[in-house]
């Protein structure tokens, strides 16, 4: 199994970093989590969050945040939505599930014609 995230949306923030206090240098970003298999792909509704000081280089968790960080924290969280969890199923297994509807099929009619 594989797992990576997909990115639903990141933003640069105009706020001063609890760290350097640089400002504009806050990217705070959405991931969401998805999981592949060789039968299936899902992307499940885990939402993770991640913010990012790119001048000195260090996370900043939630902790550190004040109350202005975590208001366009907020707001940025409501323009995203609700994450959507997405089942699909992959080639190989729809390949499988013909094979065996085929041998079900060649069965019942030996069944019914030979026995």
């Amino acid at each position: 199994m594989k797992t990576e995230y997909i990115t639903l949306k990141e933003a640069t923030l105009s706020n001063n970093c609890p760290e350097c206090y640089a400002t504009e240098s806050l990217l705070l970003s959405f991931k969401q989590k998805k999981v592949t298999s060789s039968w299936k792909t899902k992307i499940t509704d885990q939402l993770t969050e991640q913010m990012v000081c790119t001048q000195c280089k260090s996370t900043i968790f939630p902790g550190q945040w004040n109350i202005d960080i975590e208001r366009v924290y907020e707001y940025h969280k409501k323009t995203i939505g609700a994450p959507q969890s997405v089942l699909q199923f992959t080639t190989l297994f729809y390949g499988l599930l013909v094979v065996l509807a085929l041998l079900l099929i060649a069965g019942i009619g030996y069944f019914f014609f030979y026995v």
